[in-house]
């Protein structure tokens, strides 16, 4: 086990926990990338290619819990198939300009948006729709915290 290389891992996965939290900075990636500095630092010899694939998986499987939740809370709460690309369309939109808290955000007014204007729903259910995307969004959050601490986990596990 080499010291200076944990740290490093572990301030990177500190990062990436408070990642899930903290608008603008990448969550499960930099659990991912703090496994594999560590990995490549010790040359594989306790954290083996097997295991780095694994949390390169789970960290790009987590971003999937970001659009899904938002998607399936939309349905849930009566979104229309319209509501749901609104939710889609918002959301990209809103990462890519303001990153996790324009996600949400995005979502939310996309699906509303696309409820009132293409559904032609009125507000009180284009307002339930857009509860619905956030209500998932904060689901798939949940998913996300228990993904990375299972990456991490699995990291401490494999060092031991």
């Amino acid at each position: 086990m080499n010291i200076i290389a944990l740290i490093i891992a572990f301030i990177f996965m500190l990062l990436g926990l408070l990642g899930i939290i903290i608008p603008g900075l990448p969550d499960t990636i930099l659990i991912f990338a703090g496994a594999l500095i560590y990995a490549i630092w010790t040359r594989f010899s306790e954290v083996n290619l097997n295991l780095i694939l694994i949390l390169g998986g789970l960290a790009l499987v987590t971003y999937l819990f970001d659009y899904l939740g938002a998607v399936l809370g939309a349905k849930k709460f009566g979104a229309s198939k319209l509501g749901i690309i609104g939710a889609i369309l918002g959301g990209i939109l809103g990462l890519s300009l303001f990153s996790f808290l324009g996600l949400i955000l995005g979502a939310i007014l996309g699906t509303a948006f696309f409820e009132i204007i293409f559904a032609q729903k009125d507000l009180k259910t284009a307002l339930k729709a857009g509860l619905g995307t956030f209500l998932g969004l904060i689901f798939g959050i949940f998913l996300k915290i228990i993904v990375a601490v299972l990456m991490i986990g699995l990291f401490i596990k494999a060092v031991l």
